[in-house]
C-alpha cells in the first residue's frame, strides 16, 4: 500500500486535532479568557488568560466614551477618534497573539464566545456619565467581535445574566448543572478560579457544543 502523501497526513492530523473554543468575559478596557477543548460532552480548560484592551501610549482608550464628556468639545474630538482606533487596534493584537499560542500544536479554534454585562441600548440612558459607562460596555466585546471578523473566526456574543442559561440550553442541562461542572473545572487550574473565568468557561462551553 502506498505511503500516504504529506499533505493527506497533515488532513488526518487535523481531523484528529481538538476542538477548542475561547470564551471571553470582557469588561471595560480587559477580558478574561479560557480557552477550553472538546469534545463538549467532555471539555477540559487548556489555559486561562486577562487580555488588556487599551492602548497606555493612548490613555484615553481606557475608557475613550468618558473622555467625550469629560473633554471640551474640541479637545474630545481630536481625541476620542483616536482613542476608538487604539481599542480596536490593540484588541486585533491581543485576539491573533491568543490564538497563535493556542493554535500551536494544540488544535483548531473552531470559534471564540464573548460575554458582555449589558445589551441595553446605551443610548437610552440619559445620565451622560451612566451612557459612558454603558457604551464602553459594549465598545471592547464589539472590539474582539470584529477582531475575530478580521481573522475570520465565528464568534457569538452573549449577556452574563443570560450565559449560564444559555449553556444549559445548548447542552441539555440545568443552569445548576452547568455551574456545578464549571466550578469543577477549576481544579484542573487551580486556584483562584474566579466569577469571570466561570462565566468565560461557560461561554466557550457554548460554542464547543456547536
Amino acid at each position: 500500500m502506498a505511503a500516504k502523501s504529506k499533505s493527506a497526513q497533515d488532513k488526518s492530523a487535523k481531523d484528529k486535532s481538538p476542538r477548542i473554543a475561547i470564551g471571553f468575559r470582557v469588561k471595560t478596557g480587559r477580558a478574561t479568557a479560557v480557552v477550553m477543548a472538546g469534545p463538549a460532552s467532555a471539555p477540559r480548560v487548556l489555559a486561562r488568560k486577562s487580555l488588556q484592551l487599551w492602548d497606555p501610549a493612548v490613555p484615553e482608550s481606557h475608557q475613550p466614551w468618558h473622555a467625550e464628556f469629560e473633554l471640551p468639545a474640541e479637545e474630545s474630538a481630536r481625541i476620542v477618534p483616536k482613542a476608538l482606533e487604539a481599542v480596536e487596534r490593540v484588541a486585533l493584537s491581543a485576539l491573533r497573539d491568543l490564538v497563535g499560542e493556542v493554535e500551536t500544536g494544540q488544535g483548531a479554534i473552531v470559534g471564540i464566545s464573548l460575554v458582555a454585562g449589558s445589551a441595553t441600548d446605551p443610548e437610552s440612558i440619559h445620565n451622560p456619565h451612566m451612557r459612558a459607562h454603558a457604551r464602553e460596555g459594549q465598545l471592547f466585546p464589539n472590539a474582539l467581535a470584529a477582531a475575530a471578523r478580521t481573522m475570520r473566526i465565528p464568534a457569538v456574543t452573549t449577556v452574563e445574566s443570560e450565559v449560564f442559561a444559555s449553556a444549559a440550553a445548548k447542552l441539555g442541562k440545568s443552569p445548576g448543572a452547568i455551574r456545578v461542572a464549571v466550578a469543577e473545572m477549576g481544579r484542573a487550574v487551580g486556584k483562584p478560579w474566579s466569577a469571570e473565568e466561570k462565566c468565560a468557561a461557560a461561554a466557550a462551553w457554548i460554542t464547543l457544543a456547536g
